[in-house]
């Protein structure tokens, strides 16, 4: 009887053991791993996105100022402020796609090479 009930414990402790290693040993469980050119577009797609807004924000304060909502001093302290901000979105959008054609060169210039 004894015989019995240890086989039965090493048949449901293997079981047991296969069923908790799948998610672990499996690949399909993985997550991609993110390259840089995947990291690089996706900080240029969330500038844009960033560049967007401020354009929609300028349109809503001139919308706000010419309807009388706000005064001259407010509305050039804030349209400053817009200003700069959308500035250096830009200037941080320019800088990131000349990143972007260095980097497509070096690759060029190491393809040239291998062949």
């Amino acid at each position: 009887m004894s015989f019995l009930l240890l086989l039965w414990m090493i048949i449901l402790g293997v079981a047991l053991l296969v069923y908790l290693g799948i998610p672990i040993f499996s690949k399909t469980g993985s997550q991609p791993v993110a390259t840089s050119e995947d990291i690089i577009a996706e900080r240029q797609r969330t500038l844009v996105q960033e560049r967007e807004r401020s354009y929609a924000a300028l349109a809503d304060l001139d919308e706000d100022y010419e309807t009388g909502k706000l005064s001259d001093a407010d509305y050039q302290e804030l349209r400053e402020e817009l200003l700069q901000e959308t500035a250096q979105i830009i200037v941080q959008l320019e800088s990131e796609s000349q990143s972007d054609v260095e980097a497509e060169i070096e690759r060029f210039k190491q393809q040239q090479r291998g062949i």
